[in-house]
């Protein structure tokens, strides 16, 4: 399909191009000048303003295929009714999709409820006031011919941006992680790059009058969230609660209010029926060891696919801190190939083959934990070959509450990592104590 898109250059505009490209669709962005816009994945640009109805006049030609309507609402209920108009009206009679950006704040507060469904009432707080407004006009569409879908999306992550992104710039400023209202306040999230393929589906096959949840996860504490935004920040320090009020000195009222939301909301119904699977990491492990930390890589060129394997061997560096905290002695040997590793300890014990290193770790890991533990945070990655890597890693002790022992060195693990069938492992092992 040819399908407009507004919202093209932002945040989720961008996966959401990408994602429809991949998936054979050509994407006509609007946008607000017709100035070229390299590297985008775009197959034309029309110039039109979403804040400006009268601008949108023929946006929506014969030729469009349906239209997935993702820039901003204005702050303004008139002018958003009137964008909506202006882009659907083009398409009534015809059966072809305008898919419409909402969002799961439109839900208010879900109290005791567990993952409330589409089919709960709307509550809208503060910031997305007239929100159920505009999906009402968008739905009633369908009555007109066209195929009318409301999208929510949940608390968007991934890529280093969205909401979690200001969590991590706070603790970075701050010093300390911090999070908004009560300790037991939840969001939904879900990952960019999942929901831009809720889009892709619901443009694709959603029926008119629908409308779908994007979550990802239903309900993430958000203090969890905020002590993973320190560790991607560099700060280990258990997270600090702010209240609302003082909240809202530094975002405004409404938007502390909505970062104060607790919800619980389910995105069952799309994956049951239109086939949405979304399988990117959780908000928590993003944070921790995901795009919100860049890594240093050398060795290999730029592109999807050395992400992906840097993904791995970040995920694969998790699985060591994971089964160390937990003093999970199969998890740990699990990251070692069988063939002939070596590890030399922090104390300088050399260990020769799977059964040396087995022998050694189910000797030393269980009760290891008792006063500390250690994160472990991959810096660099050196692709010696493109199944043979080297990684250096920054361990920093951490007592049982995830803050700093600053009376513990840190250590420097080198590991060279080899990926057989598909899976890396590590081949060999060197952890350094820092001596200050």
């Amino acid at each position: 399909m040819k399908i407009l898109l507004t919202g093209a250059t932002g945040y989720i505009g961008s996966a959401v191009t990408e994602h429809l490209a991949a998936a054979g669709h050509q994407v006509v962005a609007l946008t607000r000048g017709a100035e070229p816009r390299p590297g985008r994945a775009w197959h034309a640009q029309v110039v039109g303003d979403t804040t400006d109805p009268a601008s949108l006049a023929g946006a929506v030609g014969p030729d469009i295929e349906g239209v997935i309507h993702l820039a901003p609402p204005s702050g303004d209920a008139d002018v958003d009714t009137a964008v909506v108009e202006a882009l659907a009206a083009p398409l009534r009679g015809t059966g072809r999709p305008f898919v419409y950006t909402s969002g799961v704040w439109v839900l208010g507060a879900t109290g005791g409820a567990r993952e409330v469904g589409e089919d709960a009432p709307t509550d809208p707080i503060g910031i997305v006031g007239y929100r159920p407004l505009i999906e009402r006009r968008v739905l009633a569409e369908a009555a007109e011919g066209v195929r009318a879908v409301v999208v929510r999306p949940a608390v968007v992550y991934g890529r280093g941006g969205g909401i979690p992104a200001i969590l991590v710039d706070r603790a970075r400023g701050q010093g300390v992680p911090e999070y908004y209202g009560e300790e037991g306040v939840r969001w939904p999230t879900v990952h960019v790059d999942d929901l831009a393929g809720l889009f892709v589906a619901a443009v694709e096959r959603a029926g008119a009058g629908t409308v779908w949840h994007g979550v990802g996860e239903p309900a993430v504490p958000v203090r969890e969230l905020a002590r993973a935004a320190g560790r991607a920040a560099g700060v280990l320090a258990a997270p600090h609660a702010v209240p609302v009020e003082q909240a809202a000195e530094v975002f405004g009222p409404l938007f502390a209010e909505a970062l104060a939301l607790d919800q619980s909301v389910s995105g069952a119904a799309a994956r049951t029926v239109l086939g949405w699977q979304p399988e990117r990491p959780g908000a928590v492990a993003e944070l921790t060891a995901g795009s919100y930390r860049p890594v240093e890589v050398f060795g290999a060129p730029e592109g999807a696919g050395t992400d992906a394997e840097v993904a791995a061997i970040r995920r694969l560096v998790a699985e060591v801190e994971h089964a160390q905290q937990n003093e999970l002695v199969d998890g740990f040997l699990a990251v070692f190939r069988r063939e002939d590793p070596v590890w030399t300890t922090g104390h300088g014990k050399r260990l020769s083959g799977f059964e040396e290193i087995a022998a050694f770790t189910r000797k030393v890991l269980p009760g290891a934990t008792a006063g500390s533990t250690a994160v472990y945070d991959v810096e660099r990655v050196l692709f010696l070959r493109p199944d043979v890597a080297a990684v250096n890693v920054r361990q920093q002790p951490v007592g049982p509450d995830g803050g700093r022992l600053a009376d513990r060195p840190e250590g420097r693990p080198f590991y060279v990592l080899v990926k057989e069938d598909g899976v890396w492992r590590v081949g060999a092992a060197q952890n350094t104590v820092v001596v200050g």
